[in-house]
């Protein structure tokens, strides 16, 4: 009886439905979206006001902490690439040339040093010179680690102290074998420790070069240059809840709360996104000013209520009209959903009802539409597990091409899959490896014992989550050849077994490549020229078969002491800790030997150099350009022969005259013994000045070697003047003498210098040949350069040198005049390049040119000027 009565109730539940329905589907739709419109809006009217104003505060807050957590990962990006940039700065110091030169001799001692300390003016010799900071922050300390984590070298370019925690333990933050860079606190303040390791040109590890920079308030502003000043990022410590540094310390003080800075700002907290192995828990701070954004919303909200009194009346109405336009369209809508919908499935069309309510049609349709779906999702389901076996296959594909033998075996040892590459270098096929003892068939017999524990402990390290580690081993291949491998082991857990994944990877040529490195090491004694290493007692340590030469030489053996003068030059390179090279004459030739001192072992390495042939090719160089220079002299006094002669004449004819008047006057008996002894007087002064003429033209003309004597600068000027007297004289011109009023006193060859003076001056003299004789200037002029260098200048007025001549002026054998053999020039570079000088020339065009002599002062010369 009851449940006839339940039954009776759910059925008069469903009638009533039904009912419903039936009732709202004939009614068109137009009617119900004007009824539903007026009393929609209408409700919507009365509560809209205090929901929206609600939800659009809650829209506001969820807007603004976006825009602060999107700014705080900005902000975190812009401090992490900045910090990164210390890594790549560490990495070029690191890897740069110097450093590697630098450590190339460099053996670190075992034993505790004193630190090397640098500082600005003095920085170390293993930091390249041409860095530029990124924003203008600079490391605080540069430290050279060696492979203990001892500190060998610090430089400190504001000469500042290390923190008393490195000074304590360096080890504990040092001490690493690659690339580190993180964060951690010093004396309560957050520094950014950036490591790299160090090679020498060997590529043997020689520790790591570590970057210490605070993380100050300079170092946050600098990494968020380019954002609003309002904008504050900081370092926080979470246990404490207080900021260790900010980038605007002014506003957000070091050591203030959280609680106090929440009044004021907007603070949103993250964690670094990496402290690369730091144990520490530091946390990176966005501060955002609170009151720029409480007044936004403020404004935002105010707006919104003015626009939705104005709009409230527009939105029903458009409400209602949109509805009834849409519901006219929503028939046709219905026709092409349904039709497309039934061609996307496939099934055959059916005729739809379209006259009265529109949308429980619709409702109906989907319904029948929504089990298409499914019967259609049923079969994706299937497609789609074909596909999952598709990619199961590829990947299986993958691994068969795999350059690396790839085994998999079971917790017993067992092999389960064995791939074409391991097939192929353990010449085993797949059906003969699986099912075997991966330890029997593959490991060679020394080493199978440690591939069980090896097996073991990549099991326990899975399970501890440590990496992936790769282990050198030998294994046997089918023939019984034995070669080594690279072995890697990965744990794989599945549902219902264990399996590891084996790696291996032949390392045999690799081997055959370090065998070739260790061959490099052997270079010195193999190479051809004498190296040997001598300690501060002066015992030869180590000499190569090369330095037997030197040793006979020296009168030792290795292992036995040098001389004393050699040990007393091994001293002073050690005490200067610099290179000295010097030259060593032997019975089997001239030796160069570079002295090169490694303080830090005590001890100098000595690089000798044969340069026998070389000092032979030397002199005789030397001897070919004396030639050269005695021909360029005899050919300026060919061109000088007129001249000369007509010089020599006057004296001669003096001397001719005044001894026929003394022989008339003796004939005649005229005159007295005064008036004789006069004459006789005029023919020994003429005699003497034609002797002076022949002597200074002897020493131009004669094949000597080279002296070098002290002479004043302003004597040669005269003389070289005087030897040009006729050609002055033919020009109708006069030299305007322009010389210091001191000695210039100089060491020098004088005839070699007055052969530059010579060519000099006529040179201007040719260049004056188109001037006209009352326009003709020439000025020779003499005095001490502010770097104390004494020089002599000739200056004419001529017609100037071309730009172009200019840049060839110095050439041999290069020559603007007509019958020039374009050499002059050279040579007097020559000359004065012998004697440490220089001959530099300048001119204008159309104004004239300027050649000036530059030589160093003799030690006459600088007592002079002092006194």
């Amino acid at each position: 009886m009851i449940i006839r009565q339940r039954r009776h109730s759910g059925t008069r539940k469903i009638s009533k439905r039904s009912l419903t329905r039936r009732l709202l589907k004939g009614i068109p739709i137009p009617l119900l979206a004007l009824a539903f419109g007026l009393v929609t809006g209408f409700a919507v009217w009365v509560v809209v006001d205090r929901i929206q104003t609600r939800a659009l505060s809650s829209i506001f807050d969820q807007a603004l902490e976006s825009q602060l957590d999107r700014q705080a990962r900005e902000s975190l990006i812009r401090f992490d690439e900045y910090r990164r940039s210390f890594g790549f700065f560490t990495q070029l110091i690191a890897t740069h040339r110097r450093m590697a030169d630098y450590l190339d001799p460099i053996i670190w001692s075992r034993h505790p040093v004193d630190i090397a300390h640098y500082d600005a003016g003095n920085p170390p010799p293993w930091l390249p010179r041409d860095l530029a900071w990124q924003g203008g922050i600079s490391a605080r300390h540069f430290m050279l680690v060696d492979p203990s984590g001892a500190v060998r070298e610090l430089y400190s370019p504001a000469n500042e102290s290390l923190p008393e925690a490195l000074l304590g333990e360096p080890r504990n933050h040092l001490a690493t074998g690659q690339q580190r860079a993180y964060v951690t606190l010093l004396e309560n303040a957050p520094w950014l420790i950036v490591s790299e390791t160090t090679e020498d040109n060997a590529r043997t590890p020689m520790g790591s070069v570590v970057l210490l920079v605070p993380l100050d308030s300079a170092f946050l502003a600098a990494s968020q240059k380019f954002v609003k000043p309002t904008n504050v990022v900081a370092i926080l410590d979470p246990d404490a809840q207080r900021i260790l540094s900010s980038s605007h310390p002014e506003g957000v003080i070091p050591g203030r709360t959280l609680a106090e800075l929440r009044k004021d700002y907007l603070v949103t907290a993250q964690s670094f996104f990496d402290y690369d192995g730091s144990d520490l828990n530091l946390l990176f701070a966005t501060l955002l000013p609170r009151g720029s954004f409480e007044r936004t919303g403020q404004q935002v909200l105010d707006l919104e209520r003015r626009q939705r009194l104005i709009g409230a009346a527009v939105m029903i109405s458009a409400f209602v009209l949109l509805f009834l336009f849409l519901s006219s369209r929503i028939s046709r809508l219905l026709s092409r959903v349904s039709s497309l919908s039934r061609r996307a499935l496939e099934i055959p069309e059916a005729a739809l009802d379209r006259r009265g309510n529109q949308l429980i049609i619709l409702e109906d349709w989907i319904r029948d539409f929504v089990q298409l779906v499914m019967r259609a999702r049923e079969e994706m389901r299937r497609q789609h597990e074909s596909e999952l076996q598709e990619t199961e296959k590829l990947r299986v594909a993958i691994m068969d091409a795999s350059l690396d033998s790839v085994i998999t075996v079971n917790e017993r040892g067992g092999i389960i899959d064995f791939n074409p590459t391991a097939q192929k270098t353990f010449d085993y096929s797949h059906e003969e490896a699986v099912g075997r003892s991966f330890n029997d068939l593959v490991v060679a017999p020394k080493w199978r014992e440690t591939f069980d524990r090896l097996l073991y402990l990549s099991l326990v390290g899975a399970d501890q989550g440590a990496p992936l580690q790769r282990v050198e081993m030998q294994a046997v291949a089918r023939d019984g050849h034995i070669f080594p491998v690279e072995l890697s082991i990965k744990p794989v857990f599945l549902e219902e077994q264990l399996v590891f994944t084996l790696y291996l990877r032949d390392i045999a040529e690799r081997k055959v490549r370090e065998a070739e490195i260790r061959s490099l090491a052997a270079i010195p004694s193999e190479s051809p020229i004498p190296v040997l290493r001598i300690n501060r007692r002066g015992v030869i340590t180590y000499a190569n078969q090369p330095s037997a030469p030197l040793l006979k030489h020296w009168g030792c053996r290795p292992l036995q002491t040098l001389p004393v003068y050699w040990r007393n030059r091994v001293e002073e390179v050690l005490s200067s800790e610099s290179t000295s090279e010097l030259e060593v004459m032997t019975d089997f030739g001239v030796f160069s030997l570079l002295f090169a001192p490694v303080t830090e072992l005590d001890y100098v390495n000595v690089y000798a150099r044969d340069i026998t042939g070389e000092r032979l090719a030397e002199e005789e160089l030397k001897r070919r350009q004396n030639e050269l220079v005695h021909v360029t002299r005899l050919s300026n006094m060919g061109e000088m022969a007129t001249g000369i002669a007509h010089e020599l004449n006057q004296p001669l004819s003096a001397i001719v005259n005044f001894a026929n008047g003394c022989a008339r006057r003796l004939r005649l008996d005229m005159g007295g013994k005064e008036e004789l002894l006069h004459a006789l007087g005029q023919i020994s002064a003429q005699a003497g000045r034609a002797g002076e003429i022949i002597k200074r033209l002897r020493g131009m003309v004669s094949r000597r070697q080279p002296v070098r004597e002290h002479v004043d600068l302003n004597v040669l000027a005269r003389e070289a003047c005087s030897m040009i007297s006729h050609e002055l004289k033919r020009q109708d011109l006069a030299i305007e003498h322009r010389l210091a009023q001191r000695e210039l006193w100089v060491r020098v060859d004088s005839v070699q210098i007055e052969q530059v003076l010579i060519n000099l001056l006529r040179n201007a003299l040719d260049a004056l040949v188109e001037q006209r004789a009352p326009n003709r200037h020439l000025t020779i002029e003499s005095g001490v350069q502010p770097d104390g260098m004494v020089f002599v200048s000739v200056k004419d007025n001529g017609s100037g040198i071309s730009r172009k001549a200019m840049e060839h002026l110095f050439d041999p054998f290069y020559s603007t005049k007509e019958s020039g053999m374009g050499m002059g020039l050279a040579i007097s570079q020559t000359i004065m390049s012998h004697h440490h000088g220089k001959l530099r020339a300048e001119s204008f065009p159309g104004k004239g040119s300027t050649f000036t002599i530059e030589l160093p002062p003799s030690v006459a010369n600088l007592v002079s000027a002092a006194s």
